[in-house]
């Protein structure tokens, strides 16, 4: 037998059916696991041993069952201890894997039972397992708790009833698979009650993954975050196969291991033993609370000098980072920790309209510098400085974990503040991956939004990305309707820079060639429509025609007439013309006989005469 801590294989051939006293081997193979605490093993080692063995030994069902427990498989290891209870019920060992299994799978009182009528028989374990069931009653509705607390929970146990019956109604219900079709919301959902119950589910069962399980709620944790992201998935799908089976493994006796806990002892319990504590315990707890509000207040105020710090600095990518781990920290205290949560968040929505409005002041610039920033900040591209960046248009790097970051923060947002910021981001994300259409839709969003909050700094920056789609999609008048919508917003404001920019900004749509820019050829628009008018047994020999000429620039293109010879020697005065059509075949001798003999021919003696085939 290998000790690398696998099992032979008990069908692998006929030298493993031919061991004498296999089943015996087995099974102390299989204890052997259980000491090492290499349980599937010793898992497989027992039913190897049961395979090979002709009739149930009771040693073996009982080292099956020790290993599935603690292999958290508590059910598999109730239905061996059945067995068990067949073969020998009177066996005192079989009796306490009764009461140990009991207990695992939460039959609290059947276990108390079994464990009071072991204790007749004998002492030892079973007062144990008398102990334990009566201060798992006791902890669930005994003195542990309260003398009122079946009263006190009889309202929830209705409650929760009530649900159980609607849940079982709804099961004979046919969903109508086109319900949502026709919600605008259907793709980001806005303030989705669902998605609400489902964070505040999660945060919940994160308290009650650290109240039972203490350090190793982190560990359930990175087990759910790696079942749920696609980061364990590489090139090696073996491996990665592997690592979600330990990952999907691990995840599930954690969570079998914390109901196992919460079933010994409820939650609720805690309720009681607050109303328990001394008076002077009391006042210590509250004590730390404040301290903890009062450190939360200190780390908020840290982040908001270092957003406005990097804010001051024009650092716009550290002051989008700095604004995303703002946002995340403020919304995971709660309001009872943090009593000015929302006034920050509003403050940092604030100041994220700031930080797109403050590189528009171009009065410190002059001349063409002050026209390519303009252009710059308007997406037309005509030199490497300066950066979008440099411009407070930072570019999305991970657009699939943005896009995710959307739906979540979309779907538990409803303050119109914050949807006005994240629509005009969402416009932005869209402007990025040139989806025109969607960003429209959400830069109007975030317009309307900002209408609601009556916040024109937001209402600026939509129509100012309004502004950038229609320049970037050659629409000369929406730009222009755009771009005056913004100017009444910046002089509703105040700001003086801001009312030039876009007086400039007008001034530029105006002038800029948007048929150049978008490559329109008017020249070719009248060869398709000649191409058109053409006889059908002409249509491809003209099209050839014109495809030839393309290659000849306009500017040039009436110089060339197609069809006409080389060389015309009716003219007075020698030249040659350009034609698209292929020439005859080059003759190297005869070329190099006329080259040859023009080296000694007579100069022509007329004056003025000028022979352009010299040039």
């Amino acid at each position: 037998m290998p000790t690398s801590g696998k099992t032979p294989n008990p069908g692998a051939g006929s030298s493993t059916k031919d061991i004498l006293g296999a089943p015996v081997l087995y099974r102390e193979w299989g204890y052997r696991f259980t000491r090492l605490e290499e349980y599937p093993y010793a898992i497989k080692a027992f039913n190897a041993s049961q395979a090979h063995a002709e009739t149930s030994d009771l040693r073996t069902l009982l080292g099956l069952s020790v290993a599935l427990s603690r292999h958290t498989k508590y059910h598999e290891a109730a239905e061996v201890i059945d067995k068990c209870m067949e073969i020998d019920p009177q066996n005192l060992r079989v009796k306490w894997r009764r009461v140990e299994t009991l207990f695992e799978i939460a039959e609290f009182g059947y276990s108390l039972i079994h464990a009071h009528q072991g204790m007749q028989q004998h002492e030892f374990p079973f007062e144990l397992g008398v102990f334990q069931g009566n201060e798992t009653v006791l902890d669930c509705i005994g003195r542990n708790t309260s003398p009122i607390a079946l009263r006190e929970l009889f309202p929830w146990i209705q409650r929760v009833q009530k649900r159980q019956m609607e849940l079982i109604a709804k099961l004979g219900e046919e969903e109508d698979e086109f319900a949502a079709i026709d919600d605008e919301n259907t793709r980001l959902k806005v303030n989705d009650p669902v998605a609400k119950l489902e964070a505040y589910l999660r945060q919940l069962h994160r308290v009650l993954a650290e109240t039972y399980l203490g350090l190793m709620a982190h560990d359930k944790d990175t087990m759910e975050k790696t079942l749920n992201s696609s980061a364990v998935w590489s090139a090696n799908a073996k491996s990665s196969k592997e690592i979600y089976a330990l990952a999907e493994e691990s995840y599930q006796k954690s969570c079998y291991r914390q109901d196992v806990l919460r079933i010994r002892k409820p939650y609720y319990t805690r309720r009681f033993n607050r109303k328990a504590w001394p008076l002077g315990h009391k006042r210590n707890v509250l004590h730390l609370k404040q301290i903890r509000r009062d450190n939360i207040i200190i780390e908020a105020d840290f982040l908001l000098l270092r957003l406005h710090a990097a804010r001051m600095k024009r650092d716009y990518p550290l002051f989008f980072q700095y604004l995303d781990r703002a946002k995340d920290k403020f919304e995971s205290y709660s309001n009872r920790m943090f009593p000015f949560k929302q006034k920050c968040l509003n403050t940092i929505y604030k100041m994220a309209a700031w930080a797109y409005i403050d590189p528009r002041n171009l009065t410190c610039l002059e001349g063409e510098t002050k026209i390519r920033y303009l252009k710059h900040h308007l997406g037309i591209r005509v030199a490497k400085l300066p950066r979008d960046s440099d411009l407070g248009w930072v570019p999305t790097t991970n657009i699939k974990h943005a896009l995710k970051v959307f739906r979540h923060r979309l779907s538990l947002a409803s303050e119109p503040l914050e949807l006005a910021w994240l629509f005009h981001d969402l416009c932005k994300l869209n402007f990025e991956t040139l989806r025109f259409d969607l960003a429209r839709f959400y830069a109007k969003k975030a317009r309307d939004a900002s209408a609601n909050a009556k916040n024109e700094h937001w209402a600026l920056n939509a129509n100012h990305i309004l502004l950038r789609i229609e320049v970037v999609q050659h629409n000369r008048n929406e730009a222009r309707e755009a771009a005056q919508v913004a100017m009444l917003n910046a002089k509703r404001l105040g700001i003086d820079y801001l009312v030039d920019f876009y007086q400039n900004a007008i001034s530029l749509v105006d002038e800029i060639d948007f048929e150049s820019r978008s490559g329109v050829d008017s020249i070719m628009k009248r060869q398709m429509l000649i191409v058109d008018l053409m006889p059908e047994e002409l249509k491809n020999r003209v099209d050839f025609l014109f495809r030839s000429m393309n290659v000849v620039p306009a500017r040039r293109r009436l110089s060339v007439m197609p069809g006409c010879k080389a060389f015309n020697y009716k003219f007075p005065m020698p030249c040659r013309r350009n034609s698209i059509f292929p020439a005859p075949p080059r003759d190297p001798e005869k070329e190099a006989r006329n080259a040859l003999l023009q080296q000694y021919a007579p100069t022509r003696g007329a004056l003025g005469w000028v022979d352009f085939e010299d040039y």
